[in-house]
């Protein structure tokens, strides 16, 4: 049984699994995509207004090159990121439903390949 279902592995959801390991809590990521799909359709050469130090997460140095961080430098430190603290992120998995139980949740979630829906809760 999870302590918690985050749905997204975007730097946010990330944060929160990050944020969930620090603090003894079992975590499960679900995604459509990949892990940070959503900076994958940033334009390739852009740079970010924030600076590295504004876009860390759970205390790990965000290196980039120049004071502000480039598109590929992001994929690099959140997938690194998700490696290091061992998140359990569940790529390609579409949730189809969460539903409410007396012990929690029942959260239903499919990958392309898989004949029956995983069900976590």
């Amino acid at each position: 049984m999870l302590d918690l279902a985050v749905i997204g592995a975007g730097p946010c959801g990330l944060a929160v699994g990050v944020a969930a390991k620090q603090a003894g809590l079992t975590c499960s990521l679900f995604d459509r995509g990949p892990i940070v799909s959503s900076l994958l359709r940033y334009p390739l050469f852009m740079r970010y207004f924030s600076t590295p130090e504004k876009l860390e997460i759970g205390g790990v140095p965000f290196v980039a090159s120049e004071d502000k961080p480039t598109r590929r430098e992001a994929l690099t430190y959140y997938r690194k990121l998700a490696e290091y603290f061992e998140l359990d992120v569940r790529q390609y998995h579409t949730v189809e439903r969460v539903t409410p139980e007396t012990s929690g949740f029942e959260l239903v979630a499919r990958h392309p390949g898989a004949a029956e829906p995983e069900i976590v809760g």
